[in-house]
């Protein structure tokens, strides 16, 4: 029996839009998660500054612990007996701040984002990789990258960057190949 035949008259000129069938609904893809040279370049500095901060100076001069704060909350104080807690005050007047340590698992990441230029840059592209390295190092260390360019002397404060971002471009693609999650 034919569809039409079962329509009002006035809705007839509607009836052939139901007679293609059901809509084809094509599949959107999702924002494909891709490594792009500035998250590797977020990723290494993230890296390296917890490497800075869980390990600090190296030597005698620089030796560390990492311990977690005691920090009691309003009911442990009150039912020690203790009376109402005093916050402590850091060199700037407010009240202290703490780092939370991070997991185990933002740990093997860090280490593994440390370890990138030396797998996908070392032998092949090695000036790419030390001046990501000092790239790095001036990031951390709240340095100008220009000015260490130029105290180098050796190279152009352009090609430096180029070969920088060369370097960051050439891990995330290595990154993207080895399935490396985001």
């Amino acid at each position: 029996m034919n569809s039409r035949q079962n329509i009002r008259p006035r809705f007839a000129p509607m009836a052939s839009i139901f007679d293609a069938g059901p809509p084809r609904v094509v599949p959107q893809a999702g924002p494909v998660e891709t490594w792009t040279p500035k998250a590797v370049g977020e990723a290494m500095i993230a890296a390296l500054r917890w490497a800075q901060w869980a390990a600090g100076r190296v030597g005698p001069g620089g030796m560390k612990t990492v311990a977690l704060p005691f920090v009691a909350s309003m009911d442990e104080h009150l039912r020690s007996g203790w009376g109402l807690p005093e916050i402590a005050v850091g060199s700037e007047g407010g009240p202290q701040s703490y780092r939370v340590m991070p997991g185990p698992a933002e740990v093997a990441r860090h280490e593994a984002a440390l370890e990138w230029p030396t797998v996908y840059l070392v032998p092949e592209h090695e000036g790419s990789a030390k001046l990501l390295g000092l790239w790095l190092g001036c990031k951390v260390g709240r340095r100008s990258f220009d000015q260490a360019v130029k105290a180098r002397g050796t190279i152009a404060r352009a090609t430096a960057y180029r070969m920088r971002d060369r370097a960051l471009s050439i891990i995330s693609q290595g990154l993207d190949r080895d399935g490396v999650p985001l």
